[in-house]
C-alpha cells in the first residue's frame, strides 16, 4: 500500500485475486461515487473502474491492532472473495468478485476492501418483501431453496443466509437469485445436507422470509430443498423454537469455524481413496 496520503476523496488499493500476490496499485474515488451505505466502520459505494467495469466497493475500516490480527488470521474480504469464487465454480449466481485488498487507505486509515461487479436492476429480497408484501407473495422462491441444496451438497455453508443477503432480478415467476455477504462462509470436504451447519442456514433463511410471507409457503420451499415429510415436520418443530439474533450468528460462526478446521484436518489425514 502506498504510504503517501491519497488525494481528498480518493484511495489506493493493490488488487488481490488470491491470498498471495497483487496487481498494480489502483486509484479509487469513493467521494465521487454513489454511496450505498455509510457507517462508522463500513463504507460501501458504487464506482466505474478505470477499465469501465461498474463495481461495488466495500471498505471495512479497522484499527491498527485489529488489522494486525487479521493479517495473522484471515481478512473478511479475502474469505468473501474466496466464497464468491466457489459459488461461481458451482455455476451459482452471486455478486461476481473482482478483487480484494487491505492496508492503509489514506484518510480512511487501516482497513480491508472487496470489489464486486454491480448487478443492474437487482434489489435485496428483504427490501422487496418489506416494501410490497402483496407482490412478495407472488415471488417463486422454490428455486432459491434448490440453490441452497446445491450448495450444501457441495459442502458449502453460507453462514449468513438472510433475505437481506440475497439479490433478486427479473419477473416474479422467473426470478434470478444472487448470493452475497459471506463473511461466515465455510467449505467442508463433504456434503453437509442434514447436518447442523445446513440446518442453521435453512432456519436463518426461513425465519427472515416468514416475517413477510405466509407460513403455508414453507412446505413447498422445503420440498424444493429435498426434504421428505418427516424431515419437514422435524424442521418446522425446530423453527418454532428458533430465535434469530446477531449473538446467535456469532456463536454458531465460532462453532462452525472449529468444525470446518477439524473436518479439513481429518480429510487431510485420511488415507487416499478412503471414503468419509
Amino acid at each position: 500500500m502506498p504510504d503517501s496520503p491519497a488525494p481528498a476523496g480518493s484511495l489506493w488499493v493493490h488488487p488481490r485475486h488470491s491470498r498471495t500476490g497483487h496487481g498494480a496499485a489502483l486509484e479509487l474515488h469513493p467521494g465521487s461515487g454513489v454511496t450505498l451505505k455509510q457507517e462508522p466502520g463500513t463504507l460501501i459505494w458504487r464506482e466505474q473502474l478505470a477499465d469501465g467495469t461498474d463495481a461495488v466497493l466495500k471498505l471495512y475500516r479497522r484499527g491498527f491492532l485489529a488489522w494486525c490480527r487479521c493479517r495473522l488470521s484471515a481478512f473478511r474480504t479475502c474469505r468473501e472473495f474466496r466464497a464468491l469464487r466457489q459459488l461461481e465454480s458451482l455455476g451459482e449466481r452471486c455478486t461476481p468478485p473482482l478483487f480484494w485488498g487491505h492496508g492503509r487507505f489514506g484518510r480512511h486509515r487501516w482497513g480491508e476492501l472487496l470489489a464486486t461487479r454491480w448487478l443492474p436492476d437487482s434489489h435485496p429480497l428483504e427490501d422487496v418483501l418489506i416494501a410490497d408484501p402483496e407482490a412478495g407473495r407472488k415471488l417463486d422462491l422454490a428455486p432459491l431453496w434448490a440453490t441452497v441444496r446445491h450448495l450444501h451438497d457441495a459442502g458449502l455453508h453460507h453462514g449468513t443466509l438472510l433475505a437481506r443477503n440475497i439479490l433478486i432480478r427479473g419477473e416474479p415467476a422467473a426470478l434470478e437469485f444472487f448470493l452475497l455477504d459471506l463473511p461466515r462462509f465455510h467449505q467442508f470436504p463433504y456434503g453437509i445436507r442434514g447436518t447442523r451447519m445446513a440446518r442453521y442456514d435453512l432456519m436463518f433463511l426461513a425465519h427472515t422470509l416468514l416475517r413477510a410471507l405466509p407460513p403455508n409457503d414453507l412446505p413447498r420451499w422445503l420440498a424444493a430443498y429435498g426434504m421428505n415429510d418427516d424431515e419437514q415436520a422435524e424442521f418446522r418443530a425446530n423453527l418454532r423454537r428458533f430465535r434469530n439474533s446477531s449473538r446467535l450468528r456469532r456463536a454458531v460462526g465460532v462453532e462452525f469455524n472449529v468444525r470446518a478446521l477439524l473436518a479439513s484436518a481429518r480429510h487431510a489425514l485420511r488415507p487416499a481413496g478412503r471414503d468419509r
